[in-house]
């Protein structure tokens, strides 16, 4: 950018409109070179697609149509026949029936190989030769009107019957011979498998009775009377797939289209004019991939198949048999661009042709609009040089220069009267600077401290109120000064008188605090023993509590005691009945020994041993009930005891009952008392708190007072300073009291100033000098 600034506007407004057309220029250049390129892109691809498409749409014809051709033979009588007649023919040769044959119309045929067809009978005199004299003509010229390669019969045993060129397979067997491998035993083999209506297409493949020449195969079964007795097949010439596939004018010089079968061999024969191998695997390029799998895609500097790069269209095909077909086409990128490249280079050169034009056009104007410039910048120096006199150029123009050249023409008719006003200026500044002295003078007196002095020379009318304003402001500040002289001595006075009432405060705050401080500690020390008290109480409210607890828990036990003593009461009771019963048992039990034994003695001898018995048991019985009786006994006494023993533990009851509650009463005098030494202490407490703040009230009031003292102390110093900073101005009674002379520039009479209009003593009377209230000089 510093070159451009030092640059001339000559120069530089031509450079600057050329160099954003250029730049325009080329931007456009590039979007239509873009824009271009994407349009020549997209023909080119709709070109090659559409060429694939063609290719592919002729060869799915084509094999429509050979597809027809089979299924006519199939379905013609005259093939009906001849398979028949065949047949018969080949089954009346017996064994060593094809060797001959092979022998007369291939190693013994006069004709050399690619037209053994001219053979038409040979003189073996066999019925199969009649049939060959009979039919090859007609299948012959079939062959030949169609343009197939070859045309087989072959019988449902696998023997090729017949084929109209006698190569090298005829009169073999297909299902095990030497060629049953061969795309023609393919073809053979699946034919005969077929229905009716259906047809087998093989792949294209080097067939080796046919000079190792690519070859394919198509095959339909014939049917005669709904029996099959043969098949019927076709060896297709592989040129015409090729020229099918180059039928074009669109692939131009280096354009070809390429076919590629299922497992990823090259079919078309015009893949192997640089001496490519049918059987070489096209996998590695993606062009081609694409093509096996069946899509549709189109290709942009790709490596080819033979290594430079091409644009490439990729379709397929289906064939009969249900495989199939991808079609390539490769053209050289060199030559597929080349038409790009000189419309390109046209585009271009126009594109350079008209920026040349564009620039030339630019600069012309550019210079011409700079001219203009140029001169109403010299213009613009003589104005600057306060050259008034010349005359504007291009003011006529009705354009922006035109209108800048009618500004400059009006800032000089401005600049031109300011320097006239500039001059009367000049001559009214000379006459402003004695007021400006005498201002001066003035402010410096009261800047001095002199309030005394005051202007008295008139001043020109305009400066006039100045003078009145100076003056009066003079005459408040000499008012305002001694006022405040009186002011500070009475300030003086009084802070005297508060210094001495502070000292007296401050001894008296003093005293107070002390008492004070006394109270504190003695309130502090009620305060400490009332808390003790209230310690004891607590232990002693804790004892009773804890008392209380034990007779509490001492009548459950006496009432749980009184329980138990019911219990075993009621045990007793029910001791003594089973005792009863027990009894009863055994006064029962006497009886009925009593009763045996009487018994036993009716019996006599027999009833001994049962007396004995009876006896015993009645002697049992008896301590029975004795010891029935002992036990009543006591468990009577014991039932005596046990109801004095209850009689006693409900007595206890009631006594621990009482002391249960007396002990209760004493518990609550107890937390009451404690309750009021609680609130003893919490109003202690509080007292104490009080006279504290009350103590710390008075620090700080004595604190303060000596502040006041302090204060006071700096007031009075403050005043007696004031008192001479007042001293040292210079008003009217420092004047009376001194004597000292007025200022001699502000006492001489009234005089007009030196160059200055003279402000009549009549029209401009002195005003009368007004002193200013002391409201307004507050703030001074």
């Amino acid at each position: 950018m510093k070159p451009a600034r030092k640059m001339s506007l000559s120069k530089k407004l031509p450079l600057f409109i050329t160099l954003p057309a250029l730049c325009f220029i080329a931007l456009a250049g590039l979007v239509q070179f873009w824009q271009f390129s994407k349009v020549l892109n997209a023909q080119n691809q709709e070109t090659y697609t559409t060429v694939i498409k063609e290719r592919t749409a002729a060869l799915s014809h084509w094999m429509k149509t050979i597809e027809d051709d089979v299924s006519a033979l199939a379905a013609n009588v005259a093939i009906r026949d001849a398979i028949t007649d065949f047949t018969s023919a080949w089954v009346e040769l017996g064994n060593g029936g094809a060797d001959r044959l092979r022998d007369l119309y291939i190693h013994s045929n006069p004709h050399p190989n690619g037209e053994k067809d001219e053979l038409v009978i040979a003189g073996d005199g066999s019925n199969w030769s009649r049939v060959h004299q009979e039919h090859h003509e007609g299948l012959r010229a079939f062959q030949r009107v169609h343009g197939y390669y070859d045309l087989f019969l072959f019988d449902t045993a696998g023997n090729l019957i017949y084929s109209v060129f006698k190569e090298d397979d005829f009169g073999l067997n297909f299902f095990s011979g030497q060629y049953a491998t061969s795309g023609l035993g393919e073809v053979f083999q699946k034919g005969v498998e077929l229905s009716i209506d259906e047809v087998y297409v093989t792949g294209i493949s080097p067939y080796a009775p046919s000079a190792g020449a690519p070859a394919m195969f198509l095959s339909k079964p014939v049917f005669k009377d709904g029996t099959r007795i043969g098949v019927v097949a076709l060896q297709v010439p592989f040129g015409v797939i090729s020229e099918i596939l180059s039928d074009s004018i669109l692939l131009g010089e280096t354009g070809r289209v390429i076919l590629v079968g299922e497992d990823g061999r090259i079919l078309s024969q015009s893949a192997t004019d640089t001496n490519v191998a049918s059987e070489l695997a096209a996998n590695e390029t993606q062009h081609f991939q694409a093509a096996q799998a069946g899509e549709d895609r189109f290709f942009t500097d790709v490596p080819g198949l033979n290594g430079p790069e091409v644009v490439a269209a990729t379709s397929s095909v289906m064939t009969p048999s249900g495989e199939r077909w991808g079609l390539v086409l490769e053209k050289s990128a060199q030559e597929a661009l080349a038409e790009k490249r000189d419309l390109q280079f046209g585009a271009a050169l126009g594109l350079v042709l008209t920026a040349l034009a564009l620039c030339a056009t630019c600069w012309i104007v550019g210079k011409w609009i700079a001219k203009r410039f140029v001169q109403l910048a010299r213009d613009t120096g003589a104005i600057a040089n306060e050259n008034y006199d010349i005359v504007v150029a291009g003011t006529d123009s009705g354009d922006e220069i035109g209108e800048m050249a009618q500004t400059l023409e009006a800032f000089k008719s401005r600049l031109q009267e300011g320097a006239e006003a500039q001059l009367r200026e000049e001559e009214t500044q000379k006459g402003n600077r004695r007021v400006v002295e005498l201002l001066s003078d003035a402010l410096m007196s009261l800047a001095q401290g002199d309030f005394r002095n005051q202007i008295t020379e008139f001043f020109p009318f305009e400066h006039k109120k100045l003078r009145y304003s100076i003056n009066d402001a003079m005459t408040g500040l000499n008012k305002v000064v001694i006022e405040v002289g009186d002011a500070a001595f009475s300030i003086q006075k009084g802070a005297g008188e508060i210094y001495s009432a502070a000292e007296e405060l401050s001894s008296r705050t003093e005293s107070q605090a002390a008492t004070l401080e006394q109270t504190a500690a003695a309130i502090e020390q009620i305060t400490v023993s009332v808390r003790s008290a209230t310690d004891n109480v607590r232990t002693v409210e804790a004892a009773a509590a804890d008392a209380k607890e034990d007779a509490e828990a001492s009548g459950k036990v006496v009432s749980e005691t009184i329980a138990a003593m019911h219990e075993i009461e009621a045990s007793s009771k029910h001791i003594e009945q089973i005792i009863g019963v027990i009894d009863d048992i055994a006064f029962q039990t006497n009886l009925l020994a009593l009763n045996a034994g009487v018994e036993a003695a009716r019996a006599g001898e027999a009833g001994k041993g049962f007396a004995v018995v009876a006896s015993e048991v009645r002697a049992l019985a008896q301590r029975a009930s004795d010891a029935a009786l002992e036990i009543k006994t006591l468990i009577g006494q014991s039932s005596h005891q046990v109801d004095r023993g209850v009689d006693l533990v409900d007595r206890t009851g009631q006594a621990l009952q009482a002391i249960v509650e007396r002990v209760t009463n004493i518990s609550d005098l107890v937390t009451q008392i404690a309750r009021s030494s609680e609130e003893q202490a919490s109003a202690l407490s509080e007292i104490n708190t009080g006279v504290t703040q009350l103590d710390n009230v008075t620090q700080d009031n004595a604190a303060m007072v000596e502040e006041t003292t302090a204060s006071s102390h700096l007031l009075s110093t403050d005043a007696l300073k004031l008192n001479q900073l007042v001293s040292a101005f210079k008003t009217d009674n420092t004047t009376a009291e001194t004597g000292a002379p007025p200022n001699a520039q502000f006492s001489n009479p009234v005089s007009p100033l030196e160059g200055l209009p003279v402000e009549p003593e009549l029209d401009y009377a002195e005003p009368e000098m007004k002193l200013v209230s002391n409201e307004k000089w507050q703030d001074f």
